[in-house]
């Protein structure tokens, strides 16, 4: 998308910048045509080819806010950074051409301070191969990123697993723990059952002989009674 509108003014670093000219194109008319023509007829319109969605880019580079991205994201060599490579090339130990290069930093730094010394002119050659050094050395660290971001992802990974595996262990526990409950509450019932009908009978049976005790008493006293009336009548009979 071009930065500047139609008066040719950048935009860019303006504090309120202006919509770019073609946003008046967005009418309904436009839409409506859009929406009835294929993608690439509407790429191929000098209007409707800005309302209609480009493909994503596959190769190249863009512009965002001013700095340049390339679409596939990758290292680049030394070689398109026009720097000399400090290392050969192919399969290296890559821990000791580091501490290589780190050796040759404090060689290049003591050039430099003998440089400093005799001919200060000619410092400027010292720290360009300085600087070749440190983008070696940056170079060889940015070759570890690939194995970096898949290190961390597994490391990420297995902390999951442990943190699922150890509140599967904690949920396990405590099943175990409300299983062990409800046994005990269990029994618990069971034996209050057996007391509360041990009591029932027991208060039953003393039901039952408090009823036969009533109902010997009834008949003695019943007894006694017609024996009374009997003698009674005897004496009546006499007299």
């Amino acid at each position: 998308m071009d930065d500047t509108q139609g008066s040719g003014r950048p935009q860019l670093d303006a504090s309120y910048p202006a919509p770019p000219d073609y946003y008046k194109l967005f009418t309904d008319t436009n839409i409506q045509r859009l929406a009835d023509m294929d993608h690439n007829e509407a790429m191929e319109d000098p209007e409707l080819k800005f309302l209609a969605v480009p493909p994503p880019p596959k190769t190249g580079s863009y512009t965002v806010f001013g700095r340049m991205w390339q679409v596939c994201d990758q290292l680049p060599t030394l070689a398109e950074q026009n720097i000399t490579q400090l290392y050969p090339d192919g399969p290296i130990d890559r821990v000791a051409e580091l501490k290589r290069l780190n050796h040759s930093v404090l060689f290049e730094f003591l050039e430099l301070v003998d440089v400093l010394v005799k001919d200060p002119s000619q410092f400027s050659t010292c720290t360009e191969r300085i600087r070749d050094v440190f983008v070696n050395i940056h170079h060889l660290i940015n070759e570890y990123r690939e194995h970096q971001a898949k290190e961390t992802l597994k490391l990420m990974i297995q902390q999951q697993i442990d943190s699922k595996r150890q509140a599967t262990e904690r949920t396990l526990a405590k099943c175990k723990e409300l299983e062990q409950t409800i046994e005990q509450l269990k029994r618990e019932a069971a034996d209050t059952k057996d007391e509360i009908s041990t009591a029932v009978a027991s208060k039953e049976s003393q039901t039952d002989s408090t009823v036969q005790g009533n109902a010997e008493q009834h008949i003695h006293t019943q007894i006694t009674q017609d024996g009374l009336a009997k003698i009674l009548e005897a004496v009546q009979g006499l007299t």
